[in-house]
């Protein structure tokens, strides 16, 4: 469980301002928020609060915030793979002329400012 005391640390320090709050509303794990915040203030510190921590980080990553208790991760390249990591993004129907690019989420995708269009699920090689 000392991982677990480790991701709650690291979750504490970025828990200023509010916007931890914020974001959790906005990517749908505000009650998961709400768990770890009671499980911390009743000092439990059990297999439901490492659960919690990585539902909240799955929240955070699906919306394009990588690593928010565990620490920012880096790719290895396989050895003898040979092949590239990829993730799956939405893209701008315009991709030959715009790189905007969002992860994907669990809704419909974004639509483009500028034109008005859906984007269109892809995949990035890194």
């Amino acid at each position: 469980m000392e991982l677990v005391a480790h991701r709650v640390g690291r979750l504490c320090s970025q828990a200023s301002g509010g916007q931890l709050r914020e974001y959790a509303q906005r990517f749908g794990a505000v009650d998961v928020l709400d768990r770890i915040t009671d499980a911390v203030a009743h000092g439990r510190v059990d297999r439901q609060l490492a659960e919690d921590l990585d539902r909240l980080d799955s929240a955070f990553a699906r919306n394009g915030v990588d690593g928010l208790t565990t620490g920012n991760r880096g790719f290895e390249t396989w050895r003898g793979g040979g092949g590239h990591p990829a993730i799956a993004v939405w893209a701008c129907p315009g991709r030959q002329s715009c790189t905007q690019a969002v992860p994907l989420g669990n809704g419909d995708p974004p639509v483009c400012a500028l034109t008005g269009l859906p984007y269109v699920e892809t995949r990035i090689t890194l």
